[in-house]
């Protein structure tokens, strides 16, 4: 019965695509251009800011990896580093870092349904310079370099002293774009039980936090760590 009423997808991929032309011109144009400078796609990935600025919500984006149109990555580049890298996104969790590619199916489907790239440099076309930032979910950010914890522009904690166990596990965060859980990443030194030493971890990063505006706690299974906004 559940199949009674179902269509194919092709009759509706117009209807559904006349509210994501903005986004997929962003997308075809970052498609064509890899493809003119001969570069990897990649090299062009589109950052999800810019989508959302696009109008293109999460559930948009989910849209098109399900359907085989586009592709997400994580970044994880370096300021000094000569390229772009990513890591593979292994789910439809979306996060500040993630970065879209058509498929060569979402290619020939936006080129099929006539969308046409914007002109460089249009003021109708142009990105608004707040709005993208507006638009992204609220994650912390750990500035390694300052040690300091901070969501948004608050700050939550400042090291003044050296707390190694602390800063890996907000680095570990920070790498992996801030996701839910976090599995244990401090090294086994052999003299401490490694979940008596997360959890004591964990417990002093939530001590003498500036604005107290994050809270982290253990998994339950003494080998993560899960971070939350305070209400």
């Amino acid at each position: 019965m559940r199949y009674a009423h179902s269509v194919t997808p092709v009759p509706t991929v117009p209807s559904v695509l006349a509210s994501y032309q903005p986004g997929l011109t962003f997308l075809l144009e970052a498609a064509e251009l890899a493809q003119e400078l001969q570069r990897d796609v990649w090299d062009f990935a589109v950052e999800i800011h810019t989508l959302r600025s696009a109008e293109l919500t999460s559930n948009n984006l989910r849209w098109l990896l399900c359907n085989g149109y586009a592709e997400q990555a994580i970044e994880t580049t370096r300021p000094q580093a000569a390229q772009r890298t990513f890591r593979p996104a292994r789910n439809l969790m979306l996060c500040d870092r993630s970065c879209f590619v058509l498929t060569p199916a979402g290619t020939a489907l936006a080129r099929r349904e006539g969308f046409t790239l914007r002109k460089r440099g249009t003021p109708e076309q142009a990105s608004p310079p707040s709005e993208p930032r507006a638009a992204q979910p609220k994650i912390p950010h750990w500035d390694a370099a300052r040690r300091e914890l901070r969501l948004g522009a608050k700050l939550v904690k400042r090291f003044r002293e050296p707390a190694l166990n602390q800063e890996l596990i907000l680095a570990a965060f920070e790498e992996e774009g801030w996701p839910p859980h976090l599995d244990d990443p401090l090294p086994s030194n052999g003299d401490t039980d490694p979940k008596e030493r997360l959890h004591d971890t964990i417990k002093r990063l939530n001590r003498h936090q500036v604005h107290r505006l994050i809270h982290f706690r253990g998994d339950g299974t003494g080998t993560g760590t899960i971070w939350e906004l305070r209400s």
